[in-house]
C-alpha cells in the first residue's frame, strides 16, 4: 500500500505530460477528411467548368442546350429558357416534354443523357405537349454551338465570376480555414457557409451520368438549401457565441425553432430533386406538398436571413471590445450588400413563381449575382487582416509574408486571364471588323500593363498595412521598448511585454516567474484559465539552467535526449511544473549577474517550432525587460520608502543602491586586455554613465557617458541610456553610427525638453585591436602611447552631437588601431574639471600628466592614482559634478 501511494505522484505527473504531447498531435483524421471533401468540391468546380466552357478543354462541338427542362411543381416536366434555334421550330415557354428522338424523358436525367451525346449540327427531334391542345406535336431543332456569340462580353464575365472565381474564393478560403484550425467547430461552420455561395451560380448535373449526378444533384442542392441553416448558427457563434445563460438564451430556443424545420426541409428538398432526375412520377406527390407550402418555405428562408442580421447587429451593440465591433461591422455591412438585392430579387421571383432572370432585365440581375463575391472578400478581410479567427496568426514572417505578396500575384494572374478572355470573346464577336479588333487588342494589351502596375502598388499597400508589423522584428522591438521605458510599476510592465510577445510570436500562453525573495513564482501570466500554481527553488535544476548559460532553452518532452531528461538532478515533480505551463521555451530574465526571473512560452499556434530570428528578438526582449524590471523595482522601492522613513533621504539612499547594481558588477576576461572605470557621483545618485558589454566574437563594448542635471532625474535618464544601447547593441552589429542614431532617438522619447547626455561608446576587437568607436558631444576619450621621442596623445573626437536634445541627429564612425602597451583613458568633465579652493580647475594637462606616471600599473591603480591626484588639487574642496574614469591597458606579453 505505501509503495502504491509513492508511485501514483510520478504515474500522474506522466499521465499529465503524455496528455499534453498527445494534444499537441496533428488531427491526421480530421486532415484525411478534408482533403477528401476538398478534392470532391474541386472536381464538382472543374466538372461545371468544363460543362460551361467545353472549348477551355478541347471540346468545340458541344452543342448548347434549346432549353432547359424544369416543373411548375405540380405537372409534368416543362421546357423554359428556350433558345432562339428552338422557339423558331415551335417550342414555346411552359410546354410539357414526352420525348426526345423518340426517347421517353421520365426525368432529367434522360434529357441530360441526350444532350451529353449531342454534337453542334445534330438534329433533335423534339416532341412536346402544349396546354389547351389536344394531341403531342414534333418538332425538329439543329443545335448550335454551345457558346453562342450574342451573350455577349457581360454575360460572360458574370459566368466567369461566379463560375471560377467566387467559387475559388469561397472554397479556397474556406478549406484554408480548416486546414489550419480543423479542431475548431466555427472553421468547419464557416466551410459550410462560404460552400453555400460557391454553387450560387452552378448549372444542373444531369449530363454527368449515373451516380455522380445524384451525388452532384445531393451536394449542390445540400448546399443550397443548407443556407439558412448556416446563416443561423453562423449569426450565433461567429466570431464568439452568445452566452448559454440569462437573457441569451432565447437565442438558441428561436435557433432550434427554426433548425428543425429546415433540417426537415433539407432532407426533403433532397429526395425532390434526386427524383425528379430520375422518374420524376415518383416525385410528383412530394412535389404538390412543397406547392402548398410554398409560402411556409419563403417564411422560413427569410426567418434565417433575419435571425443571421439580427444577431450580428445585436452582437455588435452589446460588443465592447473596438476590434470586435469593427469586424462585426465589415460582416454585415459586407454580407449586407453581397446578399440583399439577390435576397430581393429571389424573393420577387418566389412569390411571381418565374425566374428571375425571366422577371428582371439583365442589368438588374447581372449586378446582383457580381455581388456575392463581397461576402468571400469580407470574409477573408475579417478573418486574414481583422484576426476574427487567429487563422493569420498561423502563418507569420516570412512564410505568411511571402503567401501575401504571392497572393496579389495570383489576383494579378487571374485579372490578366479574364481580361484575356474578355479581349478573346470582343475579338471573335467583331472578326469581320479589322478597325475594331485592332483597338480591342490595344486597349487589351494596354490595360494588361496598367493592371501590372496597379497590383505592384497593391503589393506595396499589403506589405506596409498588413504584413510588415509582424514581419519586422526591429519594429516590434521599437515599439516594445518605447512602451517599457514609460512603465514604472512592475504588473504594467509584465502585462505589456507577455502581451506584446504573445501577439508579434502568436503564443496562446505565456508565464513570467519572478525571484520573490526565495522561490521563482508566476507574476503575470497570459492565456491560462488561472495563473499556474508552479513554485521553482532558487536551486532547481530549471533555474540553475538559466542563471548558468543565459541562454534560451528549449522543453521537449517527447525528446528522451533533452535536458529535462539528462539532467540528474532534474525531478519528474519539476517536471510535471514545466507541463503545467505547457512550455516550449524557457527565457531567463537576467541584469548583469542576477536572474530575476524567466519567461514560460508555449507552443506557437502554429505549431512549429522556434526560430533563431524568434529568439533573436526574444533575447533583445528579455534584456530591456530586466532593465526595465530593475527601474521599476527602483521605482518601486523609491515608494515604498518614502511611506516609511523621511523623503529625500531614503529615497536617494535607496535610488544609489539600486544605481550601484546597475554599473558592472564582474567584467568579462578578455585575454590581452586589463580594464576597469569607477563612478563616484557628487550626491547619492548621479547622472554619470559607464558600462562593459560582453559582444559576440569575443569583442569588448565600452561605453561613457555624462547625463545632464544631477539627482533622481538624471539617474532615472540613466537607466534610460543604459536600456536603450544594451537593447540595442545586439541588433546593430559594427554599424556603431546607426547605433548611435537609434540611442538618441530613444533617449529623446524618453527624457524631458531640457535632458541630454554626452555619450561615447566603442567596440573593441582584441584579436585586431582595432577600436572603432562613435563620440556624441563627450569629453573625447585619450589613447597614451609610449614611443622612442615620448609620449604620444592621440583624442578620439569623430562622431556628433549630444543624444537625447534633438529627434535626428547625423553621427559618424570612427577607428584606431592600438598597439601593445597603449593606455586608453575615458572619463567625464567632473574629473578634467575639478576645482580647488581657489576655483582653479585641474584641467586636462595634470589629469594626463597623472595618468603618464602611472606607467606600468594595473588599470584599477590608475584609476586611484588618478583620482587620488584630483583629490590633491582639490584640497577638501567640495566635489561639485560626478566623477567617472574608465581606463584599458593593451597588455605588453613580451613584458
Amino acid at each position: 500500500m505505501t509503495i502504491s501511494a509513492a508511485a501514483s505522484p510520478g504515474s500522474t505527473e506522466r499521465l499529465a505530460i503524455s496528455q499534453q504531447m498527445a494534444s499537441r498531435r496533428r488531427p491526421i483524421a480530421l486532415y484525411v477528411a478534408l482533403s477528401l471533401l476538398a478534392a470532391f468540391t474541386f472536381t464538382y468546380e472543374i466538372r461545371l467548368c468544363y460543362q460551361r466552357f467545353p472549348a477551355w478543354f478541347g471540346n468545340h462541338t458541344a452543342a448548347e442546350r434549346p432549353f432547359f427542362v424544369d416543373t411548375d411543381g405540380t405537372g409534368p416536366l416543362e421546357v423554359s429558357f428556350v433558345v432562339s434555334a428552338a422557339r423558331q421550330a415551335g417550342i414555346k415557354n411552359g410546354d410539357a416534354l414526352v420525348s426526345i428522338n423518340g426517347r421517353l424523358i421520365r426525368g432529367t436525367a434522360d434529357f441530360g443523357e441526350v444532350m451529353a451525346a449531342a454534337h453542334e449540327g445534330d438534329v433533335l427531334r423534339v416532341t412536346v405537349h402544349s396546354k389547351g391542345d389536344a394531341t403531342d406535336r414534333t418538332a425538329s431543332i439543329k443545335l448550335s454551338n454551345r457558346m453562342p456569340q450574342h451573350n455577349g462580353p457581360v454575360w460572360w464575365t458574370l459566368l466567369i465570376l461566379n463560375v471560377i472565381i467566387v467559387p475559388l474564393l469561397c472554397l479556397g478560403l474556406g478549406f484554408w480555414v480548416a486546414f489550419v484550425r480543423p479542431r475548431d467547430p466555427l472553421a468547419w461552420l464557416l466551410l459550410g457557409f462560404l460552400t453555400t455561395f460557391a454553387v450560387f451560380f452552378n448549372a444542373d448535373a444531369e449530363q454527368w451520368g449515373p451516380v455522380i449526378r445524384d451525388l452532384a444533384t445531393i451536394y449542390r442542392m445540400g448546399v443550397e438549401a443548407a443556407l439558412p441553416i448556416s446563416l443561423i448558427l453562423f449569426g450565433i457563434y461567429f466570431p464568439q457565441p452568445f452566452p448559454r445563460t440569462g437573457r441569451w438564451r432565447w437565442w438558441y430556443r428561436a435557433a432550434w425553432m427554426l433548425l428543425v424545420p429546415d433540417l426537415i426541409n433539407l432532407i426533403l428538398v433532397l429526395i425532390d430533386q434526386v427524383g425528379t432526375m430520375e422518374n420524376r412520377a415518383s416525385v410528383i406527390g412530394l412535389d404538390r406538398f412543397f406547392v402548398a407550402v410554398e409560402q411556409v418555405q419563403l417564411a422560413l428562408g427569410l426567418a434565417g436571413y433575419a435571425m443571421f442580421f439580427a444577431a450580428l447587429v445585436v452582437k455588435r451593440w452589446v460588443e465592447t471590445s473596438p476590434d470586435a465591433r469593427r469586424r462585426l461591422s465589415l460582416v454585415l455591412w459586407g454580407t449586407g450588400l453581397g446578399l440583399s438585392p439577390l435576397l430581393i430579387l429571389d424573393v420577387v421571383s418566389d412569390l411571381k413563381d418565374q425566374a428571375l432572370e425571366v422577371i428582371f432585365p439583365w442589368w438588374v440581375f447581372v449586378p446582383a449575382y457580381m455581388l456575392i463575391a463581397l461576402i468571400p472578400v469580407t470574409f477573408a478581410y475579417v478573418i486574414v487582416v481583422q484576426r476574427a479567427m487567429d487563422v493569420r496568426l498561423v502563418l507569420r514572417q516570412s512564410l505568411r509574408y511571402g503567401l501575401a505578396r504571392r497572393g496579389v500575384l495570383v489576383l494579378q494572374i487571374l485579372l490578366s486571364a479574364a481580361l484575356f478572355i474578355l479581349v478573346a470573346v470582343l475579338v471573335t464577336s467583331h472578326r469581320t471588323n479589322p478597325v475594331i479588333t485592332a483597338v480591342i487588342l490595344g486597349g487589351g494589351i494596354w490595360s494588361i500593363f496598367l493592371l501590372h502596375g496597379l497590383t505592384q502598388r497593391l503589393a506595396g499597400w499589403v506589405d506596409r498595412r498588413f504584413f510588415r508589423e509582424d514581419y519586422d522584428a526591429e519594429k516590434i522591438l521599437s515599439e516594445l521598448g518605447d512602451q517599457v521605458r514609460t512603465i514604472v510599476e512592475t504588473r504594467p510592465l509584465l502585462e505589456t511585454v507577455t502581451r506584446r510577445i504573445a501577439d508579434s510570436l502568436h503564443v496562446p500562453r505565456v508565464a513570467v516567474l519572478l525571484d520573490s525573495g526565495a522561490p521563482y513564482r508566476p507574476a503575470y501570466a497570459v492565456g491560462y484559465a488561472g495563473v499556474p500554481d508552479v513554485v521553482f527553488a532558487p536551486d532547481a535544476p530549471t533555474v540553475e539552467r538559466l542563471r548558468k548559460e543565459r541562454e534560451p532553452a528549449r522543453v521537449y518532452f517527447q525528446d528522451p535526449n533533452s535536458w529535462i531528461y539528462r539532467e540528474p538532478q532534474m525531478t519528474e515533480e519539476e517536471r510535471a511544473k514545466l507541463a503545467e505551463l505547457e512550455s516550449e521555451l524557457l527565457l531567463p530574465i537576467a541584469v548583469k549577474d542576477r536572474l530575476l526571473g524567466f519567461m514560460s512560452l508555449a507552443p506557437k499556434l502554429s505549431e512549429e517550432p522556434y526560430t533563431g530570428s524568434d529568439l533573436r528578438l526574444l533575447k533583445s526582449v528579455a534584456a530591456q525587460t530586466g532593465l526595465a524590471l530593475e527601474v521599476a523595482r527602483l521605482t518601486t522601492a523609491i515608494g515604498e520608502e518614502i511611506a516609511q522613513r523621511e523623503r529625500l533621504n531614503r529615497e536617494l539612499e535607496i535610488a544609489r543602491e539600486v544605481q550601484e547594481r546597475l554599473f558592472p558588477q564582474e567584467l568579462p576576461s578578455i585575454p590581452g586586455l586589463d580594464y576597469t572605470g569607477r563612478c563616484r557621483p557628487a550626491r547619492e545618485v548621479g547622472g554619470d554613465y559607464y558600462d562593459f558589454l560582453e559582444l559576440p566574437e569575443g569583442k569588448l563594448g565600452i561605453a561613457i557617458g555624462d547625463v545632464s542635471g544631477k539627482g533622481i532625474g538624471a539617474a532615472l535618464m540613466m537607466a534610460a541610456l543604459e536600456a536603450s544601447l544594451r537593447g540595442q547593441a545586439s541588433l546593430t552589429g559594427g554599424d556603431l553610427a546607426e547605433l548611435m542614431n537609434r540611442v538618441n532617438r530613444l533617449v529623446y522619447e524618453a527624457s524631458s525638453v531640457n535632458r541630454y547626455a554626452t555619450f561615447f561608446y566603442a567596440q573593441l576587437d582584441p584579436k585586431s585591436l582595432r577600436l572603432i568607436y562613435v563620440n556624441a558631444g563627450h569629453n573625447p576619450p585619450m589613447i597614451l602611447r609610449w614611443n622612442a621621442s615620448g609620449w604620444d596623445v592621440r583624442r578620439l573626437e569623430t562622431g556628433g552631437p549630444v543624444v537625447g536634445l534633438l529627434r535626428q541627429s547625423p553621427y559618424q564612425q570612427g577607428s584606431f588601431d592600438l598597439a601593445r602597451g597603449d593606455l586608453l583613458l575615458c572619463f567625464t568633465d567632473g574629473v578634467s574639471e575639478a576645482m580647488n579652493p581657489q576655483d582653479e580647475e585641474w584641467g586636462e594637462e595634470r589629469m594626463l600628466a597623472a595618468a603618464q606616471a602611472c606607467d606600468g600599473l594595473a588599470a584599477a591603480h590608475v584609476v586611484t592614482r588618478v583620482l587620488e591626484a584630483a583629490d590633491r588639487f582639490a584640497a577638501g574642496a567640495p566635489q561639485h559634478d560626478d566623477m567617472t574614469l574608465v581606463v584599458l591597458r593593451v597588455l605588453d606579453h613580451s613584458m
